[in-house]
C-alpha cells in the first residue's frame, strides 16, 4: 500500500475501504476482485449520473476513479461513520438518543437522497443503516450504491431478509419483478425503525436461523407497535404496509409530521433546502 493511504474497513464483501490520508482526507472504496466485472461499473454509473445532475449533499460526494487503486471509487469521507454503527455506540455507551430534530433531519435527509436517484433511474438496492453516512456535522449521506438497479438492471446485492418485500404469497417482490420504489419505500421504513429505536424489527429472531419466521412476518404484516415510538411510528408503519406509492410521498409524510411537532422557529436549522443546504445543528 502507497504512503498516504490507511484501510479503513476491510470487512466488506465487495471491497476494501481506504482512507486517504489528505486535506482533506477522502476514501476510496476499492472493489475485490470478484466484484470488478459488476459491482464496480454500476457503482460508478450510479455516481457519475448523481454529478452529472447535482445531487443534494445527503448523497456522497463522488471524486472519480482513483489513479492508482485498482477499481478505486474515491468519495468523500463521513467522518462518524454509519447511521448503525453510530446508534449502537450511543446505546453500548449509554449515551442519550438524538433530539428529535435530529431524527427528522435525518429521515428527511435520507429520503431526498432516494427521491432524487429514483428520478434518475437507480435504485439503491440495499436501503439499510449500514449504508447511511454521518459526516462530522450529523447530517446523512446516502452510500453504496453497488448492487444498485439502474434503468430497471438487475441488482447485484442480496437485501438482508429483513429488509425484502413478502406478498401474501410468500413471493420475494424484489427477486421476482425486481426493484422498486415500492421495494425501497418498505427497506426505508426498516432503515427508520433501527434510526428510532436502535435495533431491528423483531430482535428474538436471527437470519438466516429463524428465516422462515422472519419471512412469515413480513408475510402476514405482523410488525412490531410504531404507534409508542416517540417520533416517525406512522411514518414507518405506512412503509412497511404499502401506503406510500413513492419516495416523494414519504418526505412529504416526514414534513407533514415534523411541521405539527417541531415549532415554525427552529425549521431551518432542521431540515436542509433541496439544495442541501441547512443551517447546521
Amino acid at each position: 500500500m502507497a504512503e498516504g493511504y490507511k484501510v479503513l474497513d476491510s470487512r466488506g464483501y465487495t471491497s476494501t475501504v481506504y482512507c486517504l490520508l489528505g486535506d482533506p482526507p477522502r476514501v476510496c472504496k476499492s472493489f475485490n476482485k470478484d466484484c470488478v466485472k459488476t459491482h464496480f461499473p454500476v457503482e460508478r454509473e450510479a455516481y457519475e449520473r448523481f454529478s452529472a445532475h447535482k445531487h443534494p449533499s445527503s448523497i456522497l460526494k463522488y471524486y472519480g476513479v482513483h489513479d492508482s487503486i485498482p477499481a478505486g471509487i474515491v468519495l468523500e469521507l463521513a467522518e462518524k461513520g454509519s447511521l448503525h454503527e453510530y446508534r449502537r455506540n450511543q446505546k453500548l455507551f449509554g449515551h442519550p438518543d438524538p433530539e428529535t430534530e435530529v431524527f427528522y433531519r435525518w429521515a428527511r435527509q435520507a429520503t431526498e437522497a432516494l427521491e432524487f436517484a429514483h428520478s434518475l433511474g437507480v435504485y439503491n438496492s440495499d436501503i439499510h443503516s449500514v449504508n447511511f453516512f454521518l459526516d462530522q456535522d450529523l447530517n446523512m449521506k446516502v452510500g453504496d450504491w453497488a448492487g444498485a438497479s439502474i434503468d430497471g438492471s438487475p441488482s447485484h446485492s442480496s437485501c438482508r431478509l429483513r429488509c425484502r418485500l413478502f406478498d401474501v404469497g410468500g413471493t420475494d417482490i424484489p427477486r421476482a419483478t425486481g426493484i422498486t420504489a415500492i421495494t425501497e419505500i418498505f427497506a426505508l421504513g426498516t432503515a427508520l425503525y433501527f434510526m428510532v429505536t436502535c435495533q431491528d424489527p423483531w430482535p428474538d429472531l436471527r437470519e438466516p436461523e429463524d428465516r422462515d419466521e422472519i419471512k412469515k412476518r413480513i408475510q402476514e404484516k405482523n410488525f412490531p407497535d410504531t404507534s409508542v415510538l416517540p417520533v416517525l411510528g406512522d411514518v414507518i408503519s405506512r412503509c412497511w404496509n404499502v401506503k406510500f406509492m413513492c419516495m416523494t410521498e414519504v418526505k412529504h409524510a416526514i414534513e407533514a409530521e415534523r411541521n405539527l411537532n417541531i415549532s415554525d422557529d427552529s425549521s431551518e436549522a432542521i431540515l436542509p433546502t433541496s439544495n442541501g443546504i441547512h443551517s447546521g445543528e
